[in-house]
């Protein structure tokens, strides 16, 4: 009695083993949700690249033609395209992607897919009704997508790749740097103002020349000076262009006005001098100022550590009273931002400053 019984026992063991293999084989993804519910649980803004990991494991053997150097989202019932919401901090090196009405189960009900290229990390969080999703990703790219059913698919795209010319423009200083002042004038705001100005140009662009212009800040943010000229060199930027306003050295009240360019002087093709030549040129004959001429930036550090063709254009000196209230003015912040607007489009097409491109 004691055998037969031993043996039904093991038989039952031995079906209940197979039943388990073919539960797990036929549910590939149930480790990465059991792993995505643990996380989940009461934790917020957590990394799911290792579900991104799984996931694309799980699909790869069927769709990894279809999914190479794409990230696939899957919106779920009842939401659509028109719910989500892309936005490229290129300066934090992140594409950001909101979501209506989704919550913290998301990603083990709906497992996202794809090749990891170009992504150094992913971070989920549920805010405001939203789900956040954050991608880091390698270098700066901009995001592509495309809505096929309930699927989103997302890919990274050098810039290059979609415009012909791509240019960085520079607001110097910012947030607790204000860069020089005189009186309550302070230098990063008048940066700011102009290079906004030269944005409301840029958008309004009919050149026809497809220009790609990224801009270090468009509002009053303290950024590095590493991360400065870095996006112009992970760019591989045709032209860098850094606005700033002079002061003399004293910061007192002085007659020494005018325009200057500092360049690169140890750019040895001369793109970096041709293209602050053309920049000084536009700006005196807009702006009708004194030129100070062409100045050395070699010692500047966003000039040294460049890349490609750069210009640090110093409009006007703060601490002349008649030139300050000038700058200060709408009128002469438009005319300076254009006269940079030309001078941009005139050294896209200018042979000295675009050998080699």
């Amino acid at each position: 009695m004691l055998n037969r019984l031993m043996k039904i026992l093991t038989s039952f063991s031995l079906l209940l083993a197979v039943v388990t293999s073919v539960v797990f084989l036929g549910e590939p993804k149930l480790h990465a949700k059991s792993v995505a519910a643990d996380e989940l649980s009461g934790t917020s803004g957590y990394s799911v690249m290792s579900l991104l990991k799984d996931n694309s494991q799980v699909v790869s053997a069927n769709e990894s033609a279809e999914m190479l150097g794409q990230l696939r989202i899957e919106l779920p019932d009842g939401v659509s395209s028109d719910d989500v919401e892309i936005n490229n901090n290129y300066m934090g090196r992140t594409i950001s992607i909101a979501i209506d009405g989704i919550d913290q189960s998301y990603f083990y009900e709906y497992p996202l897919v794809g090749t990891a290229e170009h992504i150094s990390d992913i971070f989920y969080d549920c805010i405001g009704g939203k789900g956040m999703i954050d991608i880091s990703l390698d270098s700066v790219y901009e995001p592509k997508t495309v809505v096929d059913g309930k699927y989103l698919y997302l890919s990274f795209v050098d810039p290059h790749e979609i415009y012909d010319y791509v240019v960085v423009v520079d607001a110097g200083h910012g947030g607790k740097d204000n860069g020089a002042s005189h009186g309550d004038a302070v230098e990063k705001d008048i940066n700011l103002a102009i290079v906004n100005k030269m944005k409301e140009i840029f958008d309004k662009d009919t050149s026809g020349m497809n220009i790609g212009v990224y801009y270090t800040r468009l509002d009053d943010t303290k950024i590095s000076l590493d991360n400065r000229v870095g996006l112009a060199n992970d760019l591989h930027a045709d032209l860098f262009l850094s606005v700033h306003i002079n002061s003399t050295s004293s910061g007192r009240t002085s007659q020494i006005n005018g325009t200057e360019v500092m360049y690169l002087v140890a750019d040895e093709t001369g793109a970096s001098k041709q293209f602050a030549s053309i920049c000084l040129d536009n700006l005196l004959t807009t702006l009708g100022s004194n030129s100070k001429g062409l100045v050395a930036g070699d010692t500047i550090k966003i000039i040294r550590t460049s890349e490609v063709p750069v210009a640090l254009a110093e409009i006007g000196f703060m601490t002349n009273t008649e030139e300050l209230q000038k700058m200060l003015s709408e009128e002469y912040q438009q005319q300076a931002a254009e006269a940079l607007y030309n001078a941009i489009l005139q050294s896209l097409q200018d042979p000295v400053v675009m050998q080699g491109e």
